[in-house]
């Protein structure tokens, strides 16, 4: 009876799942009995509270409105927030200057072909730790002292110790032009999917792209235009030694966001390339046959069909992004990575906790930027089920 259940392909499938996971469960417990054994022994406190202790730790740019005197609980979330924005901008500057790049590498032009493949080559090639260190010290490093600054209009200013910007006095403003633009763009995917409808039981066209136009290009411009007159600004003024006034941009956050985009670029543009090249030489020439010009089988036939090939590799690339940001701690840059797993833990000795906390965050906008890659991928399948 048991040597027939053996050859039972279900149960031996389920037995070996069962197996494996009292394994992996009993390892992990006896890992965290272990710490938690070695963390007594040392006389090290565990738990979280420290977290609502006052943090006293000063950091030089941040979102959350984060001040010395918060908690630990709100120098976790400056981090997060500071990470999460040199990622995103990053993924948005690395996808555009990627396809441009991977544009020029399939150009007939022998030159501009030839200059993106020697970039591409040397960027797969480099560390990114290089890239990180090359414009922090090698180009931020190089300008001028904040009393030569390097200014436009008297309003923006460019030195070693960052780019110094106008800036608002009240944020309310923004706020309403923020959900203008998403309710905006809200509309224009209704709109969208109901011409869509209409021209597949109708035939009738609607006029898309200009209704595109206003709500995706007019409605933004109009609401931020609209939120900049409607507030007050603090202009940075030059002083004899330093700027006063304004918002800093501080140079660690321009060299890593720099060294994120350049670096990633490269790969993107390999994915572009492949997926370009991988749309069948005859889809090229009946879109030709149709009378189609180069830019509108670029548009319309050849990239809606490479999406399908580079969306999965594009995927990993901004699952990188967002891991590669953790570079920044090279550069003291007030990421999650240099903030809680630097400063609070060496202010707190709160290890295991730390650690934990900060593999979750990216573990967490990891599953999400994943979700988010494998769900227009499905969109974009050729196949759906």
């Amino acid at each position: 009876m048991l040597r027939r259940l053996f050859y039972d392909a279900r149960i031996r499938d389920l037995f070996w799942q069962v197996a494996i996971s009292a394994s992996l469960v009993g390892l992990t417990v006896f890992f965290i009995r272990n710490a938690s054994q070695n963390m007594v022994n040392a006389g090290i406190a565990s738990g979280f509270d420290f977290l609502w202790r006052s943090a006293g730790i000063d950091v030089p740019f941040t979102l959350t409105g984060y001040t010395s005197s918060d908690n630990i609980w709100a120098l976790f979330w400056a981090g997060v927030t500071n990470t999460l924005l040199v990622s995103l901008i990053s993924m948005l500057l690395a996808t555009l200057l990627g396809f441009l790049i991977g544009l020029a590498r399939l150009s007939s032009h022998w030159l501009l072909s030839a200059i993106a493949a020697a970039y591409v080559e040397f960027v797969r090639n480099i560390p990114l730790l290089f890239f990180v260190l090359f414009w922090y010290f090698g180009v931020i490093a190089a300008l001028p002292q904040p009393r030569d600054s390097l200014n436009l209009f008297s309003a923006v200013f460019l030195n070693n110790r960052g780019l110094t910007v106008p800036a608002a006095t009240s944020g309310a403003p923004f706020q309403w032009a923020l959900a203008a633009i998403l309710l905006a763009f809200a509309a224009q995917w209704l709109v969208s999917r109901w011409a869509a409808r209409r021209k597949a039981e109708t035939g009738a066209d609607t006029p898309a792209l200009a209704i595109g136009l206003v709500l995706c290009a007019l409605v933004p411009v109009a609401a931020l235009v609209w939120a900049a007159r409607s507030t007050g600004w603090d202009m940075p003024q030059a002083g004899r030694f330093n700027l006063r006034g304004g918002f800093v941009i501080i140079p660690e956050f321009v060299a890593l966001l720099a060294a994120l985009v350049t670096y990633t670029a490269g790969f993107v543009a390999e994915i572009v390339r492949g997926g370009i090249g991988a749309v069948a030489k005859g889809q090229r020439e009946a879109a030709a046959s149709l009378g189609l010009r180069p830019g509108q089988i670029l548009r319309f036939v050849v990239i809606p069909q490479a999406m399908r090939v580079m969306i999965p590799p594009m995927t990993s690339q901004y699952l990188n992004v967002l891991k590669n940001s953790s570079f920044g701690a090279a550069i003291a840059y007030p990421d999650v990575v240099s903030l809680f797993m630097g400063s609070a833990l060496n202010d707190t000795g709160q290890a295991i906790e730390i650690i934990a906390m900060t593999l979750a965050v990216y573990l967490f906008f990891g599953l999400i930027v994943s979700a988010l890659m494998n769900w227009y991928n499905a969109r974009m399948a050729l196949v759906t089920r």
